[in-house]
């Protein structure tokens, strides 16, 4: 038995070691994985107020994940702790088309793809709203960073990395999309395609990996107009409920809206099929 053991545990030590090693290689591999997407011309040319620049850049729910000069995402043992970098001092690095391709395609600079960032839902998002949210953005002061660290992978997101089973939001935008060149007046159908669709469906609730979020046409149906604007001015359910993830973007982002803009998008989630 005592020799059984001396010849099988060097074996099983260096089979861990090579499957250690394996998944390191791969997960660093699919980390490196470049897209071939054209950083394209774009020329950030707007009419729009700093004032209103900001405004509607504030709706993509930038800061929301970013807050003012970056945060903290994930932090869960075994996973890893993922940041969302300080855009301040992230941008200047940037030219205006690697900057669209970037929001629109989830490329980097340097190739690699994005992950967590909506960049699915953010390639609907008008040129006009784009130019804007460039404006906005250079516009920044640039801060110290808020978090310590870049984004580490645990032992477990390196597993999901090497089997391919994190998400990547290159994989998921068609590089051939052509969006609008300008806003939409009623911006009822738009926001929910560039903002609230990353998170929730229409009429099914939607799971991901951190949260249900609930179909997004009943709840519209049983709000009253003021109770909604108060839902995306505050974050706050019926009663002053605490909402997790939707109180924080709201106060971060979705009180910018108008109350305009807040009516038609109620009217938009809330209609019949």
């Amino acid at each position: 038995m005592k020799r059984i053991l001396k010849i099988t545990l060097p074996a099983v030590i260096a089979i861990c070691l090579i499957a250690v090693a394996c998944v390191y290689v791969l997960s660093e591999r699919r980390l490196a994985r470049t897209y071939d997407v054209a950083a394209t011309d774009f020329t950030v040319k707007t009419t729009l107020s700093p004032e209103e620049a900001e405004r509607r850049a504030r709706t993509f729910m930038c800061g929301g994940c970013h807050r003012d000069a970056g945060n903290v995402l994930v932090d869960e043992p075994g996973v890893g702790r993922i940041v969302a970098p300080n855009l301040t001092r992230f941008v200047p690095m940037y030219s205006d088309a690697e900057l669209v391709r970037l929001i629109r395609h989830g490329v980097k600079k340097d190739g690699t793809g994005v992950f967590i960032m909506p960049v699915s839902n953010f390639a609907n998002i008008a040129d006009d709203d784009i130019a804007a949210m460039i404006a906005w953005l250079r516009s920044l002061k640039q801060l110290p960073d808020a978090v310590d660290g870049t984004t580490q992978w645990g032992p477990v997101g390196r597993i999901g990395l090497a089997l391919d089973k994190i998400p990547f939001e290159a994989d998921l935008v068609p590089v051939s999309m052509t969006p609008a060149a300008a806003r939409p007046a009623d911006i009822g159908e738009y926001a929910f395609r560039t903002d609230c669709s990353h998170c929730h469906n229409l009429d099914t609730e939607k799971q991901s990996e951190v949260f249900v979020a609930p179909a997004l046409r009943p709840l519209a149906q049983s709000y009253s107009p003021a109770d909604f604007k108060t839902l995306l001015r505050t974050g706050k359910g019926v009663g002053g409920r605490d909402l997790g993830v939707m109180t924080e973007v709201s106060q971060w982002d979705f009180n910018h809206f108008t109350d305009i803009e807040i009516d038609q998008i109620q009217a938009y989630l809330a209609r019949q099929p």
